[in-house]
């Protein structure tokens, strides 16, 4: 491939992005607001390490934490010329790395990979791998056999055995660390037997000689703990690395990431400390707490690498009219954490390609690209959202730049039916799948589809939930349900959960490019109780 030279990969980058892409050495942390171009920036810096020589493309590694958000940054460093750049997920990283350590140093058969999440783990399962959530029945039923274990239940005890690994919490400590944080485990269950929940399943993994995907990790971090040589395979492959995301990094995938630089956190005033770390990130964004990410490690990431090379602040965003980045900073503005999160600035909009001039507003009294519209039922809010957005793409709006947001899967529910009432073709994100599904086409446009009076299919709208619409951007975005109670949700309870629930109406409104319409529905139907907007409006 074409070396592209070195000053041709900061041309189009701002004056905080040249920055952050020139400093090469030594500990540099990057915080960039939604819509800052964080993945150009990184991409170009990367490629720009290659290109001057002072990086080895081959000893050049990036981290996140999807397949998609992995692949698209192989893609444009392909495009730039560093297409030796290793860019991989954690646990497909770490899995490539155990696997050569295992065949080198440990001998034998590796335990055999468990089915789980895709998106953020290596490709390579068993076909004869036990199933995770019928292991995790099993061993519920075998602990308590007085209780059934319902599939959503099993998938609660599941996230929770992930949740105690990605906190590093040991079995023998799980009791203590409910009684101190008042946590109540899953599925009716008491801390106990959670314990006791906890301990079987390792076991019976090990019967079967199988691991989940945390164990990847886990067992990677305790070989490179305690294996010189182990250590040595892995930090000889790793001699820059960038860290995307770097909010949602748990415990378990920072203790990895000391391990990749050096030995564990002791060593990083020693000489041998590797330092050359780049970390990117946005502490508004940290909306998987519940997963074991923390923004703690980005924000204190100034004092643990101490002195840094650089410290660079990506505040404009690109994305969104100045109506959409005004009304993230309220959002934020308002929150008792403000402290913690970098305000947004919008671009010029004469010169922005994210903010057109002649951006369209949906009513002549909203403010351009923003409005706040109030219904008496969850029904008439998705019957009045379908309607809308039937106007826009009979006005020439691509189906495929409208998107619905909502707090929870049902949420969604009443969407799915009004657009298929309407005739509109949609695609469904929904929390704990993975991807979007296929488009659902309503019967009115396969039959006028067969009729020949439609001679092709419509591009899908998006209905997805917040958490799953991370990452992504619309045109036009209806974030629904704005109320309180729905968002923030009923269910969060304390000041740190209520805190996630205001990020992710920050990352809610974010996710729009012309257009932002917040509607909320004074009562669920006609006979349920009243509701208010959302207390972060």
């Amino acid at each position: 491939m074409t070396q592209i030279p070195s000053d041709e990969l900061l041309a189009g980058l701002d004056d905080a992005q040249r920055r952050a892409a020139t400093c090469l050495d030594g500990p540099v942390r990057i915080l960039a607001v939604a819509g800052a171009g964080k993945t150009r920036t990184i991409t170009r810096r990367i490629a720009y390490g290659c290109a001057t020589g002072k990086w080895n493309p081959r000893r050049t590694v990036a981290v996140t934490f999807t397949d998609k958000a992995a692949q698209e940054m192989q893609s444009r460093l392909r495009k730039l010329g560093a297409a030796e750049v290793t860019a991989a997920t954690f646990h497909s990283l770490a899995f490539s790395q155990l696997g050569r350590v295992w065949r080198d140093l440990v001998g034998g058969d590796m335990p055999i990979l468990m089915a789980g999440p895709s998106s953020h783990g290596p490709a390579g399962q068993d076909p004869e791998a036990p199933d995770p959530l019928a292991l995790v029945a099993d061993v519920v039923d075998s602990v308590s056999p007085a209780q059934s274990t319902s599939p959503r239940e099993a998938q609660d005890v599941l996230s929770e055995i992930s949740w105690t690994k990605s906190e590093l919490i040991p079995p023998e400590d799980y009791p203590a660390m409910c009684a101190r944080t008042s946590r109540v485990p899953p599925a009716a269950l008491d801390p106990k037997r959670m314990q006791a929940i906890l301990l079987r399943y390792e076991q019976a993994k090990s019967e079967r000689h199988a691991m989940d995907f945390d164990d990847i990790l886990l067992i990677l971090c305790h070989l490179i703990e305690t294996s010189d040589e182990a250590a040595m395979m892995t930090r000889d492959t790793i001699g820059w690395l960038t860290v995307d995301e770097y909010q949602d990094v748990s415990p378990l995938e920072h203790r990895l990431v000391d391990l990749w630089l050096g030995a564990g956190s002791r060593a990083k005033s020693t000489a041998s400390a590797n330092r050359n770390i780049c970390v990117v990130g946005d502490p508004a964004q940290t909306i998987y707490s519940f997963a074991g990410a923390t923004s703690w490690y980005l924000l204190n990431f100034a004092r643990e690498f101490a002195p840094l090379s650089a410290d660079v602040k990506l505040t404009t965003d690109y994305r969104s009219v100045p109506a959409i980045v005004g009304c993230a900073n309220r959002v934020l503005g308002r929150s008792p954490q403000a402290r913690n999160y970098v305000r947004l600035h919008p671009a010029d909009v004469a010169t922005s390609a994210a903010a057109p001039a002649a951006a369209t507003v949906l009513s002549a009294h909203a403010s351009p690209g923003l409005r706040f519209v109030r219904f008496d039922t969850d029904e008439q809010e998705a019957r009045a959202v379908a309607r809308r957005i039937a106007e826009l793409t009979a006005g020439g709006e691509p189906g495929d730049e409208i998107a619905v947001l909502t707090r929870t899967n049902a949420q969604l529910d009443p969407f799915r039916a009004a657009m298929e009432e309407a005739g509109i073709p949609y695609r469904m994100r929904r929390d704990g799948a993975v991807g979007a599904e296929k488009p659902t086409v309503p019967r009115s446009i396969r039959e006028a589809i067969r009729r020949g009076s439609v001679s092709s299919l419509p591009a899908p709208v998006t209905l997805s939930t917040i958490h799953a619409a991370k990452g992504l951007e619309w045109n036009i975005v209806f974030v629904c349900g704005a109320s309180d109670g729905l968002i923030p949700y009923s269910a969060a309870a304390g000041d740190e959960q209520i805190e996630e629930e205001r990020r992710l109406l920050y990352v809610a409104v974010t996710r729009g490019r012309r257009r932002v319409l917040l509607s909320y529905a004074l009562r669920k139907d006609a006979v349920s109780p009243l509701r208010r907007s959302s207390r972060f409006l």
